[in-house]
């Protein structure tokens, strides 16, 4: 038995909860029908619910601490790099459906650039390259000499709030011609393409949406409160052709990554663990010059605002890296902290907490075992104490211990406690700090929308139950689902499960799942770079969408 074609669209950042009510007020028609005529639900995300581990875990069906990435940056002490394809230690999904004799393509999945070799084609993602690469080389090139420019991102300045996000939605349509051009001449057995607008429009537009966001605003509410369901329309429209025209031959499934929801402030965590007497400053006679100069508003987020009321906000997105870097470095930061003395740090935009681990960490202090579960103790108890500005009680809904969600050969590597704030209505500012106050607006206060861990799971095909609920799944059971789908056995070692509430009861995708051994770890090639050119576009963009601060 061959199983089925399998359709996935990726919604970044779809929320489950926009997408239901706008489908029952009839504003999205094609979702309406998806949701009445498959099986749909909630999504888990992975922890945190941030794009770049997400992704992989959709996409391998293993937990970060199986696949290796545990957020946009990587950090070696204060050293920071980007992940890449290559941070991904595991066999993914399409790799597997390659490997048994499966035609796949894979299209703007974030952390596949650089792509590597399947039996089909990948357009690496957008989002972590300068520019996306191909496999074969040639396939992007050759595509755009039949249907034009391959385009993801907007051109149009964010400060045109109107043309930004009219160009970032329309570009969903230049996705769509080439996702029917795939289907028309590569015949695929697997597809997966991503429509990244509703992630972007999200994160800028959340604030004239929600009447309730404290930056809401009643007379611009009026002029941009209805791009996020236009991006959600958009999404629809797509998904309505693509149903239209697949019937019952394939099984379409809507993934997404996370779900989304307003974004209040940010805490600067080490401030807050220097104030604890958790990282310490070093206490040459510069550091406490720069320290003093934090304080009384010298830091990146004052500075930030005063060229943006100056109009140098996007003059400054051209300055270089290093030259940026120089700027950087004369106020507070990582190379002030006095590491022989800190026990703890935050590096990450969700609130993730390093214990400054010996043997771990380049300049480690803390010993494994009851002196890290007592440095572990002591920040959470006193991150219980952070007050919430919004309502008068406590900031942090969950302190995280990494055993709780992560396991594998890579656990070393993952922050050591994730704290979320108000559901991640409060995320951290992703390096050392932003200003000398703990709880801050953000820097980008255009960025008004975060991440959360409800996304969307809807699923269409001849053996998908009609108008079903499915409760409990996560991002990790996509992988093994399609495989079984497919008619394929699933790797041992892969952590989500076979979504067999998904099926109507009988035929090929109600058999028992069928095992193999996993493969464990994936040996990488070494050796690949970004250009500087490349990291330069690659780190702005992160910027633009607040991971990087």
């Amino acid at each position: 038995m061959d199983g089925s074609k399998v359709l996935i669209l990726g919604v970044d950042g779809g929320s489950y909860e926009l997408i239901r009510r706008w489908a029952g007020e009839g504003l999205l028609p094609a979702f309406r029908e998806l949701l009445a005529t498959g099986a749909s639900g909630i999504l888990e995300s992975t922890h945190p619910p941030v794009t770049s581990p997400a992704w992989p875990c959709f996409m391998t069906g293993k937990n970060p601490a199986k696949h290796g990435v545990f957020d946009f940056i990587t950090h070696d002490g204060s050293d920071v790099g980007l992940v890449s394809s290559r941070s991904v230690e595991s066999k993914t999904l399409w790799e597997l459906l390659s490997e048994k004799g499966k035609r796949v393509g894979v299209v703007d999945i974030p952390v596949t650039h650089p792509p590597r070799p399947v039996n089909g084609f990948v357009i690496s993602d957008a989002l972590l390259a300068g520019r996306p690469a191909s496999w074969p080389a040639d396939f992007l090139a050759r595509c755009e000499e039949k249907l034009g420019p391959y385009q993801i991102f907007a051109q149009t300045p964010e400060a045109d709030l109107v043309g930004f996000a009219e160009e970032t939605i329309g570009l969903l349509g230049r996705m769509e011609t080439y996702l029917h051009h795939f289907l028309d001449e590569e015949q695929p057995d697997f597809l997966a393409v991503r429509l990244g607008a509703p992630d972007a429009i999200q994160h800028f537009y959340w604030r004239y949406m929600d009447r309730d966001h404290p930056l809401h605003d009643p007379a611009e509410a009026e002029r941009l409160g209805g791009m996020i369901l236009k991006a959600y329309a958009k999404v629809d429209e797509i998904l309505g052709r693509v149903l239209a025209r697949l019937g019952d031959e394939w099984t379409v499934m809507i993934v997404s990554d996370h779900g989304f929801g307003p974004l209040l402030a940010s805490v600067n965590l080490n401030m807050f663990l220097l104030a604890e007497g958790l990282l310490h400053l070093k206490r040459d006679p510069v550091t406490r010059l720069k320290h003093a100069l934090f304080r009384r508003g010298f830091s990146p987020s004052r500075v930030y605002r005063a060229v943006s009321r100056l109009g140098g906000e996007f003059l400054a997105k051209k300055v270089g890296r290093k030259a940026r870097n120089k700027v950087i470095g004369k106020f507070l930061s990582f190379d002030d902290v006095d590491w022989s003395r800190t026990r703890a740090f935050s590096m990450g935009h969700m609130g993730q907490i390093y214990v400054n681990v010996k043997g771990r960490e380049p300049k480690g202090i803390v010993d494994r075992g009851p002196a890290y579960e007592e440095v572990r103790n002591e920040v959470e108890r006193a991150l219980r104490k952070l007050v919430n500005p919004r309502t008068g009680g406590a900031l942090v809904d969950r302190v995280i211990r990494r055993e709780e969600v992560y396991a594998g050969p890579y656990v070393d590597a993952a922050p050591d406690l994730l704290v979320v704030m108000d559901d991640f209505r409060y995320i951290a500012f992703p390096l050392f700090a932003s200003e000398a106050a703990v709880i801050t607006s953000n820097i980008r206060q255009n960025v008004s929308g975060s991440h959360r861990m409800e996304g969307i799971l809807a699923v269409r095909g001849p053996q998908v139950a009609r108008g079903r609920t499915v409760t409990g799944a996560r991002l990790v059971d996509v992988a093994p689902t399609v495989l079984h789908l497919m008619g394929l056995p699933v790797p041992d070692d892969m952590d989500g499960r076979v979504l067999r509430e998904l099926f109507a009861g009988a035929g090929d995708a109600s058999r028992d799942v069928k095992f193999e051994a996993g493969r464990g770890a994936f040996a990488q090639e070494d050796g690949f770079e970004l250009g500087a050119e490349e990291e330069e576009e690659v780190e702005e963009r992160l910027r633009q969408l607040g991971y990087l601060g």
